[in-house]
C-alpha cells in the first residue's frame, strides 16, 4: 500500500463523524450477541417445499393463507419458516407481510401479531419468531401485501412458506391442522397446502453438535425389504402423551445418506393403539427433519414403532431411528422408558439406550421452540448488522467527504500562505533591488559621473589654451566613450524587468540540453536583435517550450527535434518539431498536457497549431506578438 493511502486509512474517522462510534459500539455488542447463538443449520433439501401460493400478476397483489388450530389455545410463540427449492437460499418469501390471530375464522376481529408491512424482509432461510404470550385464538393467517418475483419471470409473482408452527404450552399446536388457502399451487409432492403443516422444513433438526459418536437404534439386517421390525418403550405407568416423535438417523460415516434406516412403510402404536398407519402406502424419507404426530389426551405406557417395508442400506435392509420421543406439557417423558426390540444390531454407536438418551446422530437434541427463537434472534441481529453496514458506509463517506474538504482547506490555506509569503518577499527583494539600483545609478552619477564630467572639462579648458598636446585629445575622446558607457549601464540598471529575447533563447538552449539529452536536437535562432519582452511574456514562452520538449522526451520516441526561434518587430515565431510517433490529434484529451499548451498560447494572445498523425511526428508553431 502506497504511503498516502496508509496515512489516508490511519485517519481516526470518528473525529470527523461521531456516528460512527455509536454504530461500531452498536456492531460490537451485535456481534457479541451472535457469537452466543446457536449458528444457522445448512438447508436440508425437503421433497416437501412447503407452501406456494397462486401466480399474480403484481408485486403489490394480496394473498392469504390460514390454519384451523380446531381449538382455542392460548399462544406462546408463532414461527415462520421459509420454503428452498433447490438452492440453498429462500423461494418467494414475501417482501411484506402481517401475521394475525383470531377466533373468528373470517377475522372479522383479530390481534396483529407482526406487522412488516412498512419495509422490505430481507430474503434468508432463518425463521421468524414472534412472542405473543397471553393471547387466545383458533386461526392463524398469514398475509402476504407485497410478493416476490417468481424466478426468471419479470411479470409473475408469488408467495411461498416453508412451515408455520404455532406454539402452546411446549407444543406445536399446528401440526396437521386445517389448512385454508382460497389462491394456491398444488404440485405433489413438492408443493401443497399441507406441507405448510406438516412438520418437514429445510432447517433439520433442533441440535447442538458435539463429538459423540453415539448414532441411536439400529436392527438386526436383512437380506429382504418386506420384513416386519419393532422397536417400543415401554414409560412404567401410563402417562398423558401429546405428541410422539421420531428422530431420523445420520450417522457420520454416511454423511451423504439423510435419513438413514428409516422405514418406507410402518405404523406407530400406543398401548395397541393406532397412532399412524403407512403400512399400505410408502413414506417419503424425512431426512433430517422430525417425524411428529400429535396425540392430545392419549394416555398410555407403551409406544411400539413397527416397520414393515425397510430402508435399502448396500444390497441389505434395516430399521434405524436416532430417537424416540413422547411429550407431555414440553417434556419429553421418554427419556427413561424401557426399550425393547425385535432385534438389534449393538455397536459402539448403535444400542437401544441410544434411542432415547436426548442426542441425534450429530448431537444434542434442544428444544424446538427454543432453537427456532434462538435462530430467528440470529435472523434480526444479522439483518441489523447489514443495516448497520450500510449506514456505516454511509457515515464513513460523510466522514472522508469531510476529510477532504478540511485537507483542501488545510491545502488552500498553505498555498494562501506560501502565495502571501513569495509575495511578500517578491515585494521586499523588489524595493531591495529597486533602491539597489538607484543607489547604483545615484552613485555612478553623482561621483564617476562627476568625475569624468571634470575630466572632459578640464581637457576643454586645456584644449582652448592651445597648450594641449595630443594626449589631451585622447583624453578627452575616452572620456566622452566613457561617459555613454556609464549612462548605457544606468539604463540597463533601470530597465531590467524587461529581459531581452536572446536571454530566452539561452534558457531554452540549457532546457533542452537538460530534457532532451538523449535526443538529437538543435536550435536555430534570431541572431544580433536585441528585442525585449515583458518578464511575462518571457515565463509563458519558456514554460510552453518545456511543455513541448517534455511531451517529445516522454511520448514521442524521436531520433531528431528541430527548434526554431526567430523575431521580428513585434511578432514572435517558435516551431518545434520532432521525426516521433506521432499521434491522433483528434484523440486529444485533457491529460496528455496539449491543453496546456494551448492554454499558454491563449494566456499570449497568439496561436499555436499543432500538425501531427500516427507515425509522421509532431510540428508545434507558435506565432504571437511581444
Amino acid at each position: 500500500m502506497k504511503p498516502a493511502l496508509l496515512i489516508f486509512a490511519a485517519i481516526p474517522w470518528t473525529w470527523l463523524n461521531p456516528q460512527l462510534s455509536s454504530l461500531d459500539h452498536r456492531q460490537h455488542e451485535l456481534h457479541a450477541k451472535l457469537a452466543a447463538l446457536p449458528a444457522l443449520p445448512p438447508p436440508q433439501p425437503q421433497e416437501h417445499a412447503g407452501f406456494h401460493s397462486g401466480l399474480a400478476p403484481h408485486a403489490d397483489s394480496i394473498r392469504w393463507v390460514q390454519i384451523d388450530l380446531g381449538a382455542e389455545y392460548s399462544l406462546d410463540e408463532v414461527v415462520v419458516i421459509p420454503a428452498m427449492l433447490g438452492v440453498a437460499e429462500a423461494y418467494g418469501f414475501p417482501r411484506s407481510f402481517r401475521i394475525d390471530a383470531s377466533n373468528d375464522p373470517l377475522f372479522a376481529e383479530s390481534d396483529t401479531l407482526l406487522d412488516q408491512t412498512s419495509g422490505d424482509a430481507l430474503p434468508s432461510l432463518a425463521p421468524w419468531q414472534v412472542a405473543k404470550k397471553g393471547i387466545r385464538a383458533q386461526h392463524i393467517r398469514f398475509t402476504a401485501t407485497k410478493l416476490a418475483a417468481q424466478p426468471h419471470q419479470t411479470k409473475r409473482f408469488i408467495f411461498c412458506l416453508g412451515e408455520l408452527l404455532v406454539f402452546s404450552h411446549g407444543r406445536n399446536v399446528a401440526l396437521h391442522a386445517q389448512v385454508l388457502a382460497p389462491n394456491s399451487v398444488e404440485t405433489l409432492p413438492t408443493w401443497s397446502p399441507r406441507h405448510l403443516v406438516d412438520g418437514a422444513y429445510a432447517l433439520g433438526l433442533p441440535v447442538h453438535p458435539d463429538e459423540i459418536h453415539g448414532n441411536g437404534w439400529h436392527s438386526g439386517i436383512s437380506t429382504t425389504a418386506e420384513t416386519t421390525k419393532w422397536v417400543q418403550a415401554d414409560l412404567g405407568s401410563p402417562r398423558s402423551i401429546d405428541e410422539i416423535r421420531l428422530i431420523p438417523a445420520h450417522p457420520r460415516d454416511y454423511p451423504e445418506r439423510f435419513g438413514f434406516g428409516f422405514p418406507r412403510r410402518f405404523k406407530v402404536e400406543a398401548d395397541g393403539k393406532t397412532i399412524f398407519d403407512s403400512t399400505s402406502t410408502d413414506f417419503s424419507n424425512p431426512g433430517d427433519t422430525p417425524v411428529a404426530f400429535p396425540t392430545p389426551g392419549l394416555r398410555a405406557q407403551t409406544i411400539r414403532c413397527t416397520a414393515t417395508q425397510l430402508w435399502e442400506r448396500s444390497g441389505d435392509f434395516v430399521y434405524a431411528l436416532a430417537e424416540l420421543q413422547a411429550f407431555d406439557a414440553g417434556k419429553n417423558i421418554a427419556r427413561e422408558a424401557v426399550i425393547t426390540s425385535s432385534d438389534d444390531t449393538i455397536t459402539p454407536s448403535w444400542s437401544r439406550s441410544g434411542l432415547i438418551d436426548g442426542r441425534s446422530s450429530s448431537g444434542v437434541l434442544l428444544d424446538e421452540a427454543s432453537w427456532l427463537a434462538d435462530l430467528s434472534q440470529r435472523r434480526q441481529i444479522t439483518d441489523e448488522l447489514a443495516v448497520l453496514e450500510t449506514q456505516r458506509t454511509t457515515a464513513q463517506a460523510i466522514a472522508k467527504t469531510r476529510a477532504a474538504w478540511l485537507a483542501g482547506a488545510v491545502v488552500c490555506l498553505a498555498i494562501l500562505t506560501t502565495w502571501l509569503l513569495v509575495m511578500r518577499s517578491r515585494r521586499s527583494r523588489r524595493r531591495e533591488m529597486e533602491s539597489l539600483r538607484h543607489r547604483i545609478s545615484r552613485d555612478l552619477h553623482d561621483d564617476i559621473g562627476s568625475h569624468l564630467g571634470s575630466i572632459r572639462l578640464m581637457s576643454e579648458l586645456a584644449l582652448r589654451d592651445g597648450s594641449a598636446s595630443e594626449s589631451l585629445e585622447e583624453i578627452h575622446r575616452l572620456a566622452g566613450e566613457a561617459a555613454e558607457s556609464m549612462r548605457g549601464i544606468i539604463w540597463l540598471v533601470r530597465e531590467g524587468d524587461a529581459p531581452p529575447l536572446s536571454s530566452l533563447v539561452e534558457a531554452m538552449r540549457q532546457s533542452a540540453g537538460a530534457l532532451l539529452k538523449d535526443i538529437d536536437w538543435q536550435i536555430e535562432a534570431t541572431e544580433g536583435n536585441l528585442a525585449t519582452a515583458s518578464l511575462e511574456f518571457h515565463r509563458q514562452v519558456f514554460l510552453l517550450f518545456r511543455e513541448a520538449a517534455h511531451n517529445i522526451a516522454r511520448h514521442a520516441h524521436a531520433a531528431q527535434v528541430r527548434i526554431e526561434v526567430h523575431w521580428k518587430a513585434k511578432h514572435f515565431h517558435l516551431l518545434i518539431e520532432d521525426n516521433g510517433c506521432g499521434f491522433d490529434v483528434a484523440a486529444i484529451t485533457a491529460g496528455n498536457g496539449l491543453a496546456n499548451l494551448q492554454h499558454r498560447a491563449t494566456v499570449l494572445g497568439g496561436t499555436l497549431q499543432i500538425t501531427s498523425r500516427p507515425g509522421s511526428g509532431t510540428c508545434i508553431t507558435l506565432e504571437a506578438e511581444f
